[in-house]
């Protein structure tokens, strides 16, 4: 059934003015833009080929300043509309990921990880807000078949320039939009919304995407826009998301922003593993310092300090992090860790919270051990991490008391957590101790 457009004026290509729709009957200018556009984007969503980009993910809370509290969430979206700032900051974070699009899915891993680890990025985040469908979901839903109730609502100026605007609603029966909040849990939900292109060139320009149907009684609206633009991937040229935006409003007034902006796109041809075991003369240095380091004892201490640093002003969670070894440890007379001996792992939760006091939450884990340029992998737990910040003791008197206790985070398996106050930047550097312990590796007794 040819979807029904109304009728108005538009700038368009001459060859559009007098496309027909396949009965002899001549479409609106409206009506032969989105039926171009259409083609357009299923076209590219048929010919892409597999693909991955790094995306970098700033997600931040506010609590808006309404004058008031209002209750139901018709009037909190309508309070939300009047005001122009986003109000009191109340925690922020950054990640970093690679994100590898198919046919028909997604996969997840942080960035520079040595393969794909997860369909779902909320596994991979343990706190925040996320959302699904920035890649080809959405497009191939609103394209596809699962939009309704198409209009043309006019030329409007937007940040993009002069683009035609149309919007379009997707019912529950037909809607693959799921969210999941801090609870786990995560719910499909319908959706409504507009898309805008380039007039000239029936180019998708902006896809805004609007869910206020929720089953939960604490999210009152979720909005998602997506900038897209044509980038280069292996020979050909396919239609991407540059920067995505979803804001999520809640029934206790609170809102996020979760900003995320795509790099280093490139085709996906195979996942690379990483291998420790390369066959090496039997008597070179590399094979005796693998040797050494698979031999470490269980129980083992090691200490560290960071270097280079992590500035949490361009940091992110997934980003790598090495530990430089502060002193040596011996064992039964021996050194079996050296000073020149280096640990690397990963940041896996760099977050920042502003209520009841200022305080940093960093996550870090170490996957391996490096001597004279051979690594190899190691199983560690950490010895002292936990709240390191000034607000863990609290002076009452002449007596120091600890306060009330705060809401653990949850920890990445494998990860030292620790929390430190500070209102500002942090800087994780040579000021910076850890330690961490040995702990057998899979398959042994040790």
């Amino acid at each position: 059934m040819r979807i029904a457009l109304a009728a108005c004026t538009i700038t368009v290509l001459l060859c559009m003015a007098v496309r027909t729709d396949g009965q002899g009957k001549q479409e609106s200018p409206a009506q032969a833009l989105f039926n171009l556009l259409r083609e357009n984007v299923r076209a590219d969503l048929q010919r892409a080929p597999r693909y991955t980009c790094v995306q970098t993910i700033t997600r931040t809370q506010y609590l808006p300043q309404y004058g008031g509290k209002p209750s139901a969430c018709a009037a909190i979206i309508a309070a939300r509309g009047t005001l122009t700032n986003t109000g009191t900051l109340l925690w922020h974070d950054r990640l970093r990921l690679d994100v590898a699009v198919g046919e028909n899915s997604e996969m997840f891993s942080w960035a520079g990880a040595r393969q794909f680890e997860s369909n779902s990025l909320d596994d991979l985040t343990l706190s925040g807000s996320t959302g699904s469908g920035d890649f080809s979901g959405f497009l191939g839903s609103v394209f596809g078949p699962d939009a309704e109730g198409f209009r043309y609502n006019g030329e409007q100026e937007t940040s993009l320039g002069r683009l035609a605007a149309y919007s379009f609603v997707v019912p529950f029966a037909k809607s693959h939009y799921s969210y999941r909040t801090n609870n786990g849990i995560s719910r499909i939900v319908p959706y409504h919304g507009s898309f805008y292109a380039a007039p000239a060139t029936a180019q998708l320009k902006r896809l805004v995407v609007e869910a206020t149907e929720f089953p939960s009684q604490d999210i009152c609206r979720v909005t998602d826009t997506m900038d897209y633009s044509r980038l280069k991937i292996g020979s050909g040229e396919f239609l991407l998301p540059q920067v995505s935006k979803m804001v999520v409003l809640y029934r206790s007034g609170e809102e996020t922003l979760n900003e995320t902006k795509y790099s280093g796109c490139h085709e996906f041809t195979g996942q690379s593993t990483l291998r420790f075991d390369d066959p090496e003369e039997p008597n070179s240095a590399a094979n005796e310092a693998k040797a050494a380091l698979r031999a470490l004892p269980a129980k083992t201490h090691i200490r560290v300090k960071v270097d280079p640093p992590v500035n949490s002003d361009v940091a992110a969670a997934g980003d790598p992090i090495t530990g430089v070894v502060e002193r040596e440890v011996k064992e039964k007379g021996a050194v079996v860790v050296r000073t020149t001996d280096k640990l690397h792992g990963r940041v896996l939760r760099l977050e920042q919270t502003m209520v009841p006091e200022p305080r940093w939450t960093v996550a870090i884990r170490f996957d391996s051990i490096e001597r004279d340029g051979v690594e190899q992998p190691i199983v560690l737990k950490p010895v002292d991490d936990g709240d390191r910040s000034p607000q863990a003791l609290r002076m009452v008197g002449r007596r120091m008391q600890t306060p009330t206790p705060r809401a653990t985070p949850s920890r990445p398996p494998g990860a030292g957590l620790f929390i430190l106050g500070d209102a500002g930047r942090l800087v994780l550097d040579g000021r910076f101790h850890t330690e961490w312990e040995v702990l057998p590796a899979a398959g042994t007794s040790r």
